[in-house]
């Protein structure tokens, strides 16, 4: 693959406020982007209301790393890769660490068919980000947010504390940038933004 393209993956945990930051960066970059600005993310595939209902209903470790890995391998073949290759930058609303860090979390619970590594060889094949936003949240901000939109919470409060952590292990050993999520959204996207032009320079007006 003529991998010319730019890969900004967002991560954090659930209601930390990933989604809708993409919604404003998108189209602030696209204004003086010199290349195509693309979002995309979890649950764009024809899967997804398959694995809307396993995470309504619970599943296993098993079950969430092949159905994740199938509903971003589609989105990657489809969608991602055409664009990549034309020199797209893409914004990626959780991208392979996700899986990382929520199976992670999950594998604490108890016994298991599968383990870390192998949750790990599942998501080899795709191309790593060129730069990793985390969004950091308290597990009390993201469950009150998630309450407040009458989400359903597929996590309880003990998983989503044990992703917090993994994403901070992550963090360090790949050199995320951390960003607040607790802030106001117009802050968080102004940063994102200053952050993504200074990191690509090359790609902007």
């Amino acid at each position: 693959m003529n991998t010319r393209g730019r890969l900004i993956a967002l991560e954090g945990i659930d209601n930390s406020g990933k989604t809708a930051a993409v919604k404003l960066l998108q189209p602030r970059l696209a204004a003086d982007c010199r290349v195509p600005v693309l979002a995309c993310g979890e649950l764009q595939s024809p899967a997804a209301d398959l694995l809307r209902r396993l995470l309504q209903t619970g599943g296993s470790v098993l079950l969430k790393t092949y159905m994740f890995a199938l509903d971003r391998a589609w989105t990657y073949e489809q969608v991602f890769i055409p664009a990549f290759e034309r020199g797209s930058l893409v914004l990626w609303d959780r991208y392979t660490d996700s899986a990382i860090a929520y199976r992670a979390a999950e594998l604490m619970k108890g016994p298991s068919l599968i383990d870390l590594k192998f949750v790990k060889m599942i998501n080899e094949p795709f191309i790593p980000p060129d730069l990793t936003l985390c969004f950091d949240v308290d597990v009390d901000t993201s469950m009150q947010r998630g309450k407040k939109a009458g989400k359903h919470l597929p996590y309880d409060r003990d998983v989503l504390e044990r992703v917090r952590k993994q994403y901070a292990l992550l963090a360090m050993e790949k050199e995320y940038r951390v960003i607040d999520g607790r802030r106001p959204l117009s802050d968080i996207v102004k940063e994102i933004e200053r952050v993504i032009k200074s990191q690509f320079p090359e790609l902007f007006a």
